[in-house]
């Protein structure tokens, strides 16, 4: 039995990636961000086991909404591990377009550069997706990603204790 997820789609996921950079202040976050974004974006629900920032948990709880027992994940950490390939092709895929920077991408940021993105692309976006993609972009994706307080321990889903501070 063939089952579709967008969470395993490549198209869908260079899709998401731009629609977040779209709504990110500065264009620019390092590759683990957005992964952990992406997780986020596809499967909101985990949205409430952050540990937010001051200021950004009401709408976040709101956001995360509940789970679907159709769709839940049993380990998001190791899913988001699993991931890894699948967001490196997204992010070669973009730097081929010309969307990101593919200089910047060997070094591990996602930076967008000036190249336009179809509006016809975005304007796929569902309302709820915008709404989504926007609280990502400038209460979750401007926490810094290493340190105790950074992104990768406010999300528990990736290792922060050996990071350099």
């Amino acid at each position: 039995m063939l089952v579709y997820h967008p969470a395993y789609d490549i198209y869908h996921g260079a899709f998401r990636s731009l629609l977040l950079l779209e709504h990110t202040p500065s264009k620019t976050m390092p590759f683990d961000t957005m992964r952990i974004l992406d997780l986020y974006f596809v499967f909101p629900y985990l949205i409430a086991d952050l540990d937010f920032p001051r200021g950004a948990g009401a709408k976040g709880r709101k956001l995360a909404g509940s789970p679907s027992r159709f769709n839940t994940l049993p380990s998001p950490r190791t899913f988001l591990e699993q991931m890894k390939g699948l967001h490196t092709l997204i992010g070669t895929a973009l730097a081929g377009l010309g969307f990101i920077s593919g200089d910047a991408f060997k070094n591990g940021v996602i930076e967008r550069t000036a190249t336009l993105v179809p509006e016809t692309l975005l304007s796929n976006a569902s309302p709820e997706d915008l709404e989504l993609a926007e609280y990502l972009g400038t209460k979750i994706a401007t926490i810094p990603i290493l340190g105790k307080t950074g992104l990768k321990a406010r999300s528990k889903l990736m290792e922060f204790r050996y990071d350099p501070t």
